[in-house]
C-alpha cells in the first residue's frame, strides 16, 4: 500500500485540514513510499520509534506528534527523534485533536462506548469546536467506578453517589471542569487534572474520575487501527508504552 493513499485517507476521515489545533496534524516525517506494516502509539518518542523499528513498521501513527507550536530550529531531542525516523526509514503521522473529537473513532466517543454511556451532546468550546462529550449514565457513582476499573485503574473525588449526567474529555481535560459544571454535569471523566483544578472541583462539588492521560487516549488509536486494517487489509500493531507511563 502506498504511503500517499494512507495519508490521503487519514486526512479525509479525520478532517485534519479543517480542525484548528495547537500542533501539527497529518504527515510529520516522510518515509517509504510503499507501506507494508503500520504501528500505532499514543506518543511520538524515541521509545515508540524503537518499538516501531523492532516491529518492522514502515509508518507510525501517533496521537501526540513531535511538532508543537512554532518550530524555529531542529536541535536536541527533536533532532535525535527526527534523525532516528529518517535513519530507520519510518514515516510519522500525527492526529491530535482530530482524533480526540472524531464522532466514531475518537478518544472521547470510544471511551464512552467502552463504559456503556449514552452520548447526548457536546461541550467545552475550543477554537470554534467542542472538545468534550456529554453522556447519560444509568447507574450510581460507585457502580460507574467499578465499571471503569474493569478496564483500567482510576482515582476519583466524589461529593455524592450521583452520576447521571457525565462530561468526558480524555487526556488533560482540567480546562473542561468549569464547562462541565455549567452544563449541569454531576460527574466529569478525564485523564489527568492540574493542581489548581482541585479548587474548581471543590467549589463546584462535581465528581471527578481520572484514569491517566495515556490510558484514556489509547481507545481512539485502537479504533483507528481497526479501521485502517479493514480499509487497507494491511498488518497493524499497537505499540504500548504503558510500562513507561506507569513509572511516572
Amino acid at each position: 500500500m502506498l504511503l500517499k493513499e494512507i495519508v490521503d485517507y487519514l486526512d479525509k476521515v479525520l478532517d485534519v485540514k479543517n480542525i484548528q489545533d495547537s500542533c501539527k496534524n497529518g504527515l510529520e516525517v516522510d518515509g517509504k513510499k510503499k507501506i507494508e506494516k503500520i504501528g500505532f502509539s499514543v506518543d511520538a518518542c524515541l521509545e515508540s520509534f524503537k518499538k516501531a523499528a523492532s516491529s518492522q513498521c514502515d509508518l507510525l501513527i501517533v496521537h501526540h506528534g513531535i511538532f508543537w507550536g512554532e518550530i524555529t530550529s531542529i536541535t536536541g531531542l527533536l533532532y535525535r527523534r527526527i534523525r532516528y525516523l529518517i535513519r530507520n526509514n519510518i514515516a510519522l503521522y500525527a492526529a491530535h485533536l482530530p482524533l480526540d473529537i472524531h464522532p466514531e473513532l475518537g478518544n472521547n466517543v470510544q471511551l464512552a462506548k467502552l463504559l456503556n454511556l449514552e452520548v447526548v451532546g457536546s461541550f467545552c468550546r475550543y477554537r470554534n469546536i467542542d472538545v468534550g462529550l456529554i453522556c447519560r449514565n444509568r447507574t450510581n457513582f460507585d457502580e460507574l467506578v467499578k465499571r471503569i476499573e474493569k478496564h483500567f485503574p482510576v482515582k476519583f473525588i466524589n461529593f455524592n453517589n450521583t452520576s447521571e449526567k457525565i462530561g468526558i474529555i480524555t487526556g488533560s481535560g482540567g480546562m473542561g471542569i468549569e464547562y462541565a459544571a455549567r452544563e449541569g454535569c454531576d460527574t466529569f471523566i478525564t485523564g489527568e487534572i492540574r493542581y489548581t483544578d482541585y479548587y474548581t472541583i471543590n467549589e463546584h462539588m462535581i465528581n471527578i474520575i481520572y484514569g491517566g492521560h495515556y490510558t484514556t487516549e489509547t481507545w481512539g488509536l485502537k479504533a483507528l487501527m481497526k479501521d485502517i486494517e479493514k480499509k487497507f487489509d494491511i498488518e497493524c500493531e499497537f505499540l504500548d508504552l504503558k510500562e513507561i507511563q506507569w513509572k511516572i
